[in-house]
């Protein structure tokens, strides 16, 4: 049976938009990447792989939903191939480097989605208010 927090985050994604979604997926790889990174800085690197893991399911889920009908897929297939194989250079040689080295770049592109989100949302207020 689930319990009244899990029914509240699984009606919480259901209801949210496509680039709602996408800024949570980033905001968790963010939080697993910098969880990682402390763990790692404090030798707990059994617990920082876990977190390492974790990021690489995100990016596979995020690599594995791409529309290939839009050009810019391929750019962001070869984004997330690069993530994941500099996170497993992280894990393999316990690498805080390697991690602060990916970390600004995913908070970029996070950034980026929640800029393009925005005006998405904009230009559907306008078209919605053209046709009234």
């Amino acid at each position: 049976m689930i319990n009244k927090f899990e029914q509240y985050k699984l009606n919480s994604i259901g209801t949210m938009t496509k680039g709602e979604l996408l800024l949570t997926l980033y905001d968790e790889a963010i939080k697993k990447l910098t969880h990682a990174k402390i763990l790692m800085e404090n030798k707990d690197f059994n617990i920082a792989r876990v977190n390492l893991k974790k990021c690489r399911d995100i990016f596979n889920h995020l690599l594995y939903t791409l529309n290939n009908d839009y050009d810019i897929a391929k750019e962001l297939g070869d984004l997330y191939r690069f993530f994941n194989s500099e996170l497993i250079k992280a894990e393999v040689q316990n690498s805080v480097e390697i991690i602060d080295g990916i970390l600004p770049l995913v908070k970029e592109l996070r950034d980026t989605w929640e800029k393009a989100d925005k005006i998405a949302k904009s230009d559907v207020r306008v078209i919605q208010q053209e046709t009234k």
